[in-house]
């Protein structure tokens, strides 16, 4: 009998720990999930994330932020990734204004690329200074008077390194923004979504879609919700954070600056802050006219 006691006891305790640690876990302190850093991310991440720092900076201008998104991964992570950027950059054309702000962004990070060499400042040759003449003498004969030819010292003019031709810039993506609309619909959460389409309206699945903010970003690939359209795909926001929006090509962001606002307060109606709804279309490829036709 008091072994059976004994057991019951022990089964009793067993129990009621269970119970109480499920109870602390689940209610009183339970778990919390927070994003990821962008060190912790894998490696085709980290290189995203650094593309989209320095696109950022192209188009805002700000080093400080672009510095700031950056400066929680390793130096090898940023040197790759700044490396790669450049490389296809000066192989793909870019202006010599973009390649100078890449350079700019890239030093400041402590990279050097042999890319970024003919967009940085040769310094200037020392220069003779000009306006008095040197006298050179010249020996003659015995009995003969000595004769003194003044010779000018050639002037040496400070030398640059002449940048590149600047081609005609490309764009920097092969999207641009179509169309932005605001969203009033009562019961909603906030969110923005986003529709990617060809020419012809038809929704293009498979595409990267970024939206970045300070200190963050997110991605998603459209077609994953074919009901809303191949084309589609949305984020959750948070009001009161200003978002950029890009895609995955190399590119500066496409929508910028979106901020939820109130909608148009209508008549007997509480007022209502909206979402957005963004369209992106694809450009259309440049067509090319055989030599010596006419075009048309």
């Amino acid at each position: 009998m008091r072994s059976f006691v004994q057991r019951l006891s022990l089964f009793i305790g067993l129990a009621l720990g269970l119970l109480g640690g499920l109870i602390y876990t689940w209610a009183i302190a339970p778990v919390e999930l927070v994003d990821v850093g962008p060190a912790m991310m894998d490696a085709d991440y980290r290189q995203a994330w650094v593309r989209l720092a320095a696109l950022s900076y192209l188009a805002d201008g700000d080093l400080e932020r672009a510095q700031w998104r950056l400066s929680g991964l390793s130096s090898k992570d940023i040197a790759d990734g700044m490396e790669a950027l450049i490389g296809e950059y000066a192989a793909a054309g870019r202006s010599a204004d973009t390649m100078r702000r890449l350079t700019v962004l890239a030093q400041a990070m402590g990279v050097q690329t042999p890319a970024m060499l003919v967009y940085l400042d040769t310094p200037a040759a020392p220069s003779t200074p000009t306006g008095t003449p040197q006298s050179t003498y010249v020996p003659t004969p015995v009995d003969a008077t000595p004769t003194v030819i003044p010779t000018a010292t050639p002037t040496l003019k400070p030398t640059r390194t002449p940048y590149p031709p600047t081609p005609t810039p490309e764009p920097l993506s092969p999207f641009r923004l179509a169309a932005q609309e605001q969203l009033c619909q009562p019961g909603q959460a906030l969110h923005i979504e986003v529709v990617v389409q060809d020419a012809s309206g038809a929704g293009l699945p498979g595409i990267e879609v970024w939206l970045m903010w300070a200190g963050g970003a997110d991605r998603a690939v459209t077609g994953l919700k074919p009901d809303r359209g191949l084309g589609y795909v949305d984020f959750d926001a948070e009001e009161g954070v200003e978002y950029s929006l890009g895609t995955s090509e190399l590119g500066a962001p496409l929508a910028s600056g979106l901020r939820f606002e109130l909608c148009p307060e209508e008549k007997g109606k509480d007022p209502l802050v909206g979402s957005w709804r963004i369209v992106l279309e694809r450009r259309p490829l440049a067509t090319s006219t055989p030599e010596g036709g006419s075009g048309e």
